[in-house]
């Protein structure tokens, strides 16, 4: 009894050994949660650029304007989750106080980045990043399935004079023909998010290559940090 006891003790040590070894390892990895900063108070500010097509309507207009976003308090999203308010505000120009246009949402759960806009839930990033991971930004809504991966990991890049050491790229699309292109892209730091977007959705005439429909958007950061 006593020797059955001795080895029910061995084999509870050994398993609670395991147990905590494979849990130090899995909190040792860098998941790089980091390139979705959601500290609160932190702030990153874009130029814009925005273009519209439509030649039924003799329009080809372009808009510049500034972006502002910010990590705010916690909040109970649309489906009972602790979140992050992601405040978002515009101005015409840096002459001109930034206003408010939208309160969304933010979190990293399962190792997955989620950004609510316009109650719409998009995977904007999956954890760890590696160049063979794939996956449907809008799984979690009515979109349409559009498939992303990471292009380039932890790479160094240049944006608007501001250096960034560690970088990512999230290709959401790459499609051409003679008579549409759709390209959309967006590139994450280490510790600030997302510093600048990729946005092409136009359709032309056979043979042409000036767009008769769509729309063109352009995010580059001109300046972030803690308020």
């Amino acid at each position: 009894m006593f020797s059955s006891m001795i080895k029910k003790i061995f084999f509870l040590s050994l398993f609670l050994l395991v147990v905590f070894a494979c849990k130090k390892t899995d909190d040792s990895i860098d998941k790089k949660y980091e390139y979705f900063g959601l500290t609160k108070g932190y702030f990153v500010e874009y130029d814009v650029t925005y273009m519209f097509h439509d030649s039924l309507l003799q329009k080809h207009d372009t808009i510049h304007y500034q972006l502002k976003t910010l990590v705010g308090d916690t909040i109970i999203d649309n489906i009972g989750r602790v979140a992050r308010k992601f405040h978002r505000f515009e101005r015409k120009n840096s002459s001109l106080p930034w206003e408010e246009t939208d309160i969304w949402t933010a979190i990293i759960v399962d190792d997955r980045a989620e950004l609510v806009e316009e109650n719409q839930r998009k995977v904007k990033l999956v954890f760890m990043p590696t160049l063979e991971k794939v996956w449907d930004i809008n799984a979690f809504n009515n979109s349409g399935k559009t498939d992303a991966y990471y292009s380039s990991i932890d790479a160094e890049r240049t944006i608007n004079t501001l250096n960034f050491k560690n970088t990512l790229t999230v290709e959401e699309e790459d499609f051409k023909t003679l008579i549409e292109t759709r390209k959309k892209y967006e590139i994450y730091a280490k510790n600030v998010g997302l510093i600048s977007k990729y946005y092409k959705d136009l359709e032309f005439k056979f043979g042409s290559t000036k767009p008769i429909k769509g729309e063109e958007y352009y995010y580059n950061v001109s300046n972030y940090g803690i308020e």
